[in-house]
């Protein structure tokens, strides 16, 4: 277990534990200024960037500080800001190691002058910084709510803050059964030579089906999926260096053909080598009706053209045709060198292939953080997708607060009025729901839907709704979704829902479609901070 070691004295065991204490959490912002300024650091601090760019000297190293990076600082250290040091945002956890020894005599706590395992003061390498900003927000949140939460339970969340940050580093994000391990290391040293089951088995000190078996379970995938994996990207890394030719890259990670390994590299990375290749410098263009231009715009790429071409229910067909025919003369006069179009997009890629070459994603997982990642990686700006959705987390925590002060425990009820039907939004399976009602912690209106994204009748079977705040989008209002919102307003239970008599019922934009990027969920955010609640 990290975080103990064993100690012999005078031939006696003296069992001790190495215990984080945690102190507090603070937010803090360092302004810059003219001179060299230097600092002795007089305690334990786990400092998270949210906020600006610098060079630091740490104890005599040099440091490129960026947000959201992770850095342990221990009394004693040294810390020299430069005039290129601007502003910098962090959050501080402050805390205490403790040494908890056991011997014949009784039980001792003291200060420990140590600290265990991998954890070392300077920068501390995190693959996921937004998983690591919210358990910093918790903890933040937490210690501020006088008597909700003991000194204990901060501190258990501390040592699996500090225990989650060891074991999430890139250096031990590794398996930990060693056959697999061997059979691991023989792939990446021999990855370019034609390997067997047999022989990955044989490396492993197993039999072909004990060992495939195994590693299915562990990996999550086949010992062949995975040397696959392994090629490729060995595969990115050499197509990321200058005058690198795709034929030698195949033969580099083991491929004779390299027309199968073009066609194997897309299948997995989604683009061929040669679009790889370019892929940060590419002209992009967006064909979505789920808002992916949003998901370029906030990793830092304008796309040169973005259309939509889904046939919306109450557009008639010869204006339907008119507006295709403008989109794609449009989207040709764009001059893409990519289009990333989504599954509703499917049936144009035959006319999207005249243009360019069409990437279809069909993202079906309700998860708008990885569909985010994943348009992310296809172009090359996982750091800038990292950021950004740390940077949203961090909003949305400050926003949360707001939200409690400003509408404390009054109800908040969403609703769609569509041509066919209302729906009821639930509290969890959709990002609109999961935003408003956990990232946000508002207070579902009454009778509470549950965890289904939304539930669905017609305006006549409308429950009586016990919520302070409504709001309601028309969907497809040319197909008719005014007609069922009329019906709504005249149904018997309407007028009295506390909302409708209290005049607090409002007319949103399409927060649903708008849930699944940052921008719209900022967008979002800062609509709700500037609602009227009285």
């Amino acid at each position: 277990m990290k975080g103990r070691c064993l100690m012999l004295s005078h031939g006696s065991q003296t069992h001790a534990h190495s215990l984080y204490l945690f102190s507090s959490v603070r937010k803090r912002r360092f302004a810059g200024r003219p001179g060299v300024r230097t600092y002795r650091i007089p305690a334990y601090v786990l400092c998270f960037i949210t906020e600006g760019e610098g060079v630091v000297l740490m104890d005599g190293m040099l440091c490129d500080i960026k947000p959201f990076e992770l850095y342990l600082l221990v009394p004693g250290m040294i810390v020299e800001l430069s005039e290129r040091s601007g502003d910098f945002s962090y959050y501080g956890i402050f805390f205490r190691p403790v040494a908890l020894t056991k011997a014949k005599g009784g039980m001792t706590v003291s200060n420990s002058l140590a600290l265990s395992g991998s954890f070392r003061p300077g920068r501390i390498p995190v693959v996921h910084p937004q998983q690591i900003l919210q358990r910093i927000l918790q903890m933040y949140e937490d210690s501020r709510n006088e008597g909700k939460h003991d000194r204990l339970l901060l501190r258990l969340q501390l040592e699996q803050f500090i225990h989650g940050i060891m074991t999430s580093t890139p250096e031990s994000d590794q398996q930990n059964d060693e056959r697999l391990d061997r059979s691991i290391a023989f792939m990446e040293q021999h990855y370019i030579d034609k390997i067997s089951i047999g022989r990955l088995a044989e490396e492993a000190g197993m039999t072909p089906a004990a060992y495939s078996r195994l590693f299915l379970k562990v990996t999550g995938s086949t010992p062949v999926e995975y040397l696959g994996m392994i090629r490729m990207n060995k595969a990115k890394e050499l197509l990321n260096k200058s005058h690198s030719r795709v034929k030698e890259v195949a033969a580099s990670v083991g491929f004779r053909s390299e027309f199968y390994f073009s066609r194997m590299f897309q299948r997995t990375v989604g683009v061929p080598p040669t679009i790889y290749m370019k892929r940060q410098s590419l002209r992009v263009a967006v064909a979505s009706s789920l808002g992916f231009q949003q998901y370029l715009q906030s990793i830092g790429i304008e796309p040169t053209f973005s259309l939509d071409l889904f046939h919306y229910p109450g557009v008639n067909d010869n204006e339907y045709k008119q507006r295709f025919r403008s989109q794609m003369e449009e989207l040709r006069l764009s001059a893409p060198d990519l289009i990333i179009a989504d599954h509703y997009h499917t049936d144009f890629k035959e006319n999207f292939k005249e243009i360019a070459l069409p990437v279809i994603l069909d993202l079906s997982l309700w998860d708008w953080k990885l569909n985010f990642i994943k348009i992310a990686e296809l172009l090359g700006r996982e750091s800038e997708a990292d950021q950004a959705i740390a940077r949203l987390e961090l909003r949305a925590s400050e926003v949360k607060r707001a939200l409690q002060l400003k509408l404390g425990k009054r109800r908040i009820t969403l609703m769609q009025v569509s041509h066919r039907t209302i729906g009821i939004q639930g509290t969890g399976g959709h990002p609109l729901n999961e935003l408003l009602y956990s990232d946000l912690g508002l207070e579902p209106g009454i009778p509470v839907i549950g965890d289904i994204w939304r539930q669905e009748m017609p305006p006549e079977a409308l429950p009586m709704l016990e919520t302070d705040h409504l709001f309601i989008h028309k969907h497809h209002v040319l197909a008719g979704s005014e007609l069922m919102y009329q019906r709504l307003i005249h149904s018997d239970v309407w007028h009295g829902i506390p909302a409708v008599k209290r005049e607090k019922v409002n007319l949103i934009d399409n927060w649903f479609a708008m849930s699944w990027t940052p921008i719209g969920r900022q967008t979002i955010m800062d609509y709700l901070l500037k609602y009227d609640s009285e």
